[in-house]
């Protein structure tokens, strides 16, 4: 398949995404429309996003990995792919680590540290299936490598979460 053509057909799969968007929040209108209260418009508009961008992503999953299909035999690409995991996944684990070293909330830095960490904690089953794919599509071996470590890293974190929410914290 020539190069334009695989453009035309992931930009094609991402309008299709978009048009799916589009006919999941009007399905969600006249849904919404038909209930008889109508006191909480703003949270029939969150509604809306979510509902059409829920529809967008599933669709758009699509042309995405088609995308990358078609990128495969491009060795510097999934190599920067591979090192800006493996740095996402550091960052990430430095971020959910942190707070067992400092204790002060007082720094914005430390803040944004801990929101970063506990998006870590909570989007580490995406992740780690993210790299884990990146893994089977690359086509070098070290890009390979750098992925699935990064995978490793996802699992520590995952194993941090584990203990995070699920084993009662110490009474001091």
């Amino acid at each position: 398949m020539s190069r334009p053509l695989q453009v035309a057909v992931v930009v094609a799969g991402y309008g299709a995404a978009i048009a799916a968007a589009i006919v999941a929040a009007r399905m969600y209108n006249a849904r919404v429309a038909a209930l008889p209260y109508d006191t909480s418009g703003g949270m029939y508009a969150a509604g809306e996003a979510m509902y059409s961008l829920g529809a967008f992503l599933a669709v758009a999953l699509v042309p995405t990995l088609l995308a990358l299909w078609f990128l495969r035999g491009h060795e510097k690409f999934w190599n920067r792919v591979a090192v800006a995991s493996l740095a996402f996944a550091v960052a990430g684990l430095l971020a959910v680590l942190t707070p067992l070293v400092t204790r002060s909330t007082g720094h914005v830095a430390l803040a944004l540290l801990g929101l970063l960490g506990l998006a870590q904690l909570l989007g580490m089953p995406l992740w780690s299936l993210a790299f884990a794919l990146f893994a089977f599509l690359a086509p070098t071996r070290e890009a390979r490598r750098k992925l699935l470590f990064a995978v490793g890293i996802e699992l520590v974190i995952g194993a941090c979460a584990l203990v995070h929410w699920f084993v009662p914290a110490s009474p001091l």
